[in-house]
């Protein structure tokens, strides 16, 4: 996934959080990813001191997140969250399966197209999908080109059925059908093969710091909002 794709705050404002935060650096960054042998040693979510040592063998990645965005350590090789890496190794770490999964690309820069917010549910992707509690559902589709028909099957099988426009990438959530905590709930578009499985976990506090919001996510178990955030973090 590019680093052009947005975190809500906003590209822009998560830019000038993260230059906020970084005035007051943070003692401690966040593992938002890791692959390889080591990995089980590094899980999401994990918590390290600035200095803590980072031993990475051969074929294995880390991303850690703090204040200042991303940064990726690949082994062999022991590192510390303050290492200053080349550039090469810099680069945010994705995974194949969530570049193919995006669908149409751009062909400026063959930038993939995703939701402007990590906050905009896919309607393409099954997903847990973290929610802030104040805030209505958007739901978010790739090709907004031609109308198409939206159905979602709720608990108890409650049904709804949308019209979405020809021209909208974006269409709000029915206000008639209630959101529900753990709920399940399946969304078919036309022309979309099969139905995507999205089951809702609501924030009663969206964090408004990098590392925070990443938190969060990883509690909730919602990995790709994880994922975009991580991946339009700036790198630090």
């Amino acid at each position: 996934m590019s680093v052009s794709r947005r975190f809500r705050f906003g590209r822009n404002a998560l830019i000038l959080l993260s230059a906020t935060a970084a005035a007051s650096a943070a003692a401690s960054v966040l593992v938002v990813r890791a692959s390889g042998p080591s990995a089980k040693s590094y899980p999401a979510g994990r918590s390290l001191p600035d200095n803590a040592r980072i031993a990475l063998r051969a074929g294995d990645s880390v991303v850690i997140l703090d204040t200042r965005g991303t940064r990726t350590f690949r082994g062999p090789g022991t590192f510390s969250p303050t290492t200053q890496v080349q550039a090469a190794v810099r680069t945010v770490a994705t995974t194949g399966g969530r570049r193919a999964r995006i669908g149409a690309v751009r062909s400026a820069g063959l930038l993939p197209l995703s939701p402007a917010t990590i906050w905009q549910v896919d309607v393409s992707q099954s997903a847990t999908v973290c929610r802030a509690a104040s805030e209505p559902v958007t739901l978010w589709r790739a090709d907004p080109s031609r109308s198409a028909n939206l159905t979602i099957e709720g608990p108890a099988r409650v049904t709804r059925e949308l019209l979405w426009p020809a021209g909208a990438s974006t269409l709000a959530w029915p206000t008639d059908l209630p959101v529900v905590e753990d709920g399940t709930y399946a969304l078919s578009l036309t022309g979309q093969p099969t139905a995507a499985t999205i089951r809702f976990k609501t924030l009663a506090a969206v964090p408004t710091d990098l590392t925070g919001a990443a938190q969060a996510l990883i509690r909730s178990g919602c990995t790709e909002q994880l994922d975009l955030l991580v991946d339009s973090a700036p790198v630090g």
